[in-house]
């Protein structure tokens, strides 16, 4: 018999220390998102005040107005798509199923170590997520995702247009003008 390389105290040591890493790499997106993202989240009275709303019918005002509140207010119009995508999700059974479905069995199969004994058939992880694969796929078409995908993203571009377009920009937008 062998001695092992390591042991199982050094061994439970290091993969304590991987799952950690792991973990810190699996949340860092998150982190980052928050310090870099969340940062630039401008305030609700800054975002919705009537003071600034104006009606134009030009359109170089307009483009103007978009080019400016598009950047400034970014962070606020990705928390728009967010929630749209929310209400989206659980309005509908069949798609927050699906979703489920899709996250929680790759999820599952990915915590498959080795092939998958079947009343004596092995099949392997790659055919076991191809296999998956194409039942989501049908699963999705089925479930109407696609039309729930392009609901989010004409109302999305409606709402977030829509104000880009009528919220005149503040002072420090005049003074990049000058600049």
């Amino acid at each position: 018999m062998s001695t092992p390389l390591l042991s199982s105290n050094t061994a439970h040591t290091v993969g304590a220390a991987a799952v950690n890493m792991a973990n810190e790499a699996r949340f860092s997106f998150l982190n980052n998102f928050r310090e870099q993202r969340l940062s630039n989240l401008k305030p609700f009275g800054e975002f919705f005040d009537r003071n600034r709303f104006n009606l134009t019918s030009s359109f170089p005002e307009i483009t103007k107005r978009w080019n400016y509140n598009l950047q400034y207010f970014s962070t606020n119009y990705l928390l728009i798509v967010l929630a749209l995508s929310i209400y989206s999700l659980f309005s509908s059974f069949w798609v927050f199923f699906t979703v489920l479905f899709l996250v929680g069995g790759f999820y599952l199969l990915s915590r498959v170590e080795g092939p998958l004994n079947i009343g004596g058939t092995s099949i392997n992880t790659t055919s076991l997520y191809g296999g998956y694969a194409i039942l989501t796929i049908v699963l999705l078409l089925f479930s109407g995702v696609t039309g729930a995908i392009f609901w989010i993203i004409g109302a999305a571009a409606l709402i977030i247009l829509f104000h880009a377009a009528v919220l005149e920009p503040g002072l420090e937008g005049e003074f990049d003008d000058q600049v």
